[in-house]
């Protein structure tokens, strides 16, 4: 599942499309399991993988769809996700413990921002989940002309308009709207 078998990949690179349901990711799964969101269709990964070395170089595509609440006025909405990616592999090495001033100090696949691997294959399933969170919106809107909540009563202001008295009239400001100054000036 979503994993790169790096025998595969010959030359020309290897080409993969695979499709997952997000109950299977961990990191997915913790954000279904919160409530708001939920994943309406599975996560489908395209990629291109090229060897160098022991390094891979990884170009991906990841879609999905959620359905998710509208910050706006709360009502749930579907919503398509795509994210493109660029990803580099490489063999994990042992951590080495810091001997000594002077010496060279050596980084973690983790710590260079790389995807680690051992053995004959690069599990992606992190890397996909990591995604797709990142894909989401940080206020989703069900779309563009939403207009939300009304404020003071909290009717849903896209399926009709509330009852509640204008701001202009419930502001007591508003009477200085109505002022008007001369230009005259004595």
């Amino acid at each position: 599942m979503l994993r790169i078998p790096i025998g595969s990949i010959t030359e020309r690179g290897l080409d993969m499309d695979e499709t997952v349901e997000a109950a299977l990711l961990p990191l997915l799964h913790a954000v279904s399991s919160e409530g708001d969101i939920r994943f309406t269709r599975p996560v489908r990964l395209r990629l291109h993988a090229m060897l160098a070395g022991e390094t891979i170089r990884i170009d991906g595509t990841v879609t999905t769809a959620v359905r998710m609440p509208c910050s706006r006025c709360l009502e749930r909405f579907d919503l398509p996700l795509s994210a493109d990616f660029s990803a580099t592999a490489a063999p994990q090495q042992p951590s080495m413990n810091d001997t000594g001033a002077g010496e060279d100090i050596e980084l973690s696949a983790d710590e260079m921002d790389v995807i680690g691997y051992s053995g004959d294959s690069v599990d992606l399933a992190d890397e996909v989940a990591q995604q797709v969170i990142m894909a989401l919106p940080f206020k989703p809107v069900c779309r563009d002309t939403c207009e939300g909540l009304c404020s003071q009563c909290g009717a849903n202001l896209n399926q009709a308009p509330c009852r509640c008295p204008s701001r202009d009239e419930a502001n007591p400001f508003a009477v200085l709207k109505t002022l008007s100054f001369s230009d005259d000036k004595r």
